[in-house]
């Protein structure tokens, strides 16, 4: 009898511990790539200011690859990388300074594909793209708002022409960015 009493409870404890934890994985990887990415430009801008060389950001199909290379449509990872010749671009003999991959489950969008930073630590100006850079990550949950408070499921980077970034998920903040110059939205 105490043995089932004790599955019982086992049960109940799963039955609501569960649905728990998979939000919590969720948010934790949500969390993880907008942290990666603020965390990889925030290592892009130093690198610019250490070598006092033009270092560039870019999303990579295959960013953990000693041969990652800058993929416009790529979602599967970011790359930062010395830029010698300012392209934009990894050529040879240019060194990858930092990368990470975003979790399958995640989708991102982004309405720039290159933010390159002088040695100066300031934003370059780099023709075609917008001078303030976002990024929207999301999960099957999209930019859904939380209960009634003003925060969202996704989560945003916003890197500005003078080089600051920053995370947020503020719900009001993040649904006016579908309707930027330049807007991004959950894919």
């Amino acid at each position: 009898m105490e043995l089932m009493v004790t599955v019982a409870l086992a049960a109940v404890l799963m039955g609501l511990g569960v649905p728990a934890f998979r939000e919590f994985t969720q948010n934790g990887r949500l969390t993880g790539a907008a942290n990666e990415m603020l965390m990889t430009i925030i290592a892009t801008r130093n690198e610019a200011v250490r070598r006092q060389t033009t270092v560039s950001f870019c999303p990579s199909a295959d960013p953990g690859s000693d041969t990652a290379t800058c993929d416009d449509d790529a979602t599967a990872g970011y790359i930062s990388f010395i830029d010698t010749n300012a392209s934009c671009d990894v050529d040879a003999g240019e060194e990858v300074v930092a990368n990470f991959t975003i979790h399958s489950e995640v989708k991102s969008d982004v309405n720039a594909t290159c933010v390159s930073f002088a040695p100066t630590g300031f934003r370059r100006v780099v023709p075609g793209q917008p001078t303030t850079a976002l990024a929207i990550f999301c999960d099957s949950r999209g930019l859904n708002q939380i209960a009634s408070a003003d925060v969202t499921y996704a989560r945003g980077v916003e890197i500005l022409p003078t080089g600051r970034a920053a995370v947020s998920r503020v719900y009001s903040e993040l649904t006016t960015w579908g309707s930027a110059a330049d807007p991004v939205s959950c894919p």
